[in-house]
């Protein structure tokens, strides 16, 4: 009789665990967008690890509120995968301006982060330009 309990018990642990880890929400990948300036507002993209990608505003000192959100097709996933990749690569790099463009990288151990103003003539800031343009031109609604 005890084995019949202890076989429920462990079914029902493993229905909790699994059902539980089915309904979390999809890791983020990326984040991308520019904002500062006189308001300070940030207007940018997440791109989720299920090929979703949400266009978000964010005003200083409140939590992005969510514009609109569309599903990725295989050939923009492709791209998406190939820019993290690339970003992967990257060293860090934080040369905010007054209005700052920004790229968030993330990973299971850890939040990589560049920032860099339109005008710096850095070779990475070049480099993370061409990117940010690539993000915003192929990543949009289809």
């Amino acid at each position: 009789m005890s084995a019949s309990f202890s076989t429920i018990g462990i079914a029902i642990v493993l229905f909790l665990l699994l059902g539980l880890g089915a309904c979390q929400h999809p890791k983020p990948l990326l984040s991308w967008g520019a904002g500062g300036g006189f308001t300070g507002t940030q207007h940018g993209y997440t791109a989720y690890s299920n090929g979703t990608v949400e266009t978000w505003t964010q005003h200083i000192g409140q939590p992005r509120q969510l514009q609109q959100s569309w599903k990725l097709n295989p050939a923009q996933q492709q791209t998406l995968q190939s820019i993290y990749q690339q970003l992967q690569a990257l060293s860090p790099y934080l040369k905010p301006a007054n209005y700052t463009h920004f790229i968030t990288l993330y990973t299971l151990q850890d939040t990589l982060y560049w920032a860099w103003g339109p005008a710096d003539t850095q070779a990475i800031a070049q480099t993370l330009q061409t990117l940010y343009e690539l993000l915003n031109r192929e990543l949009k609604r289809p």
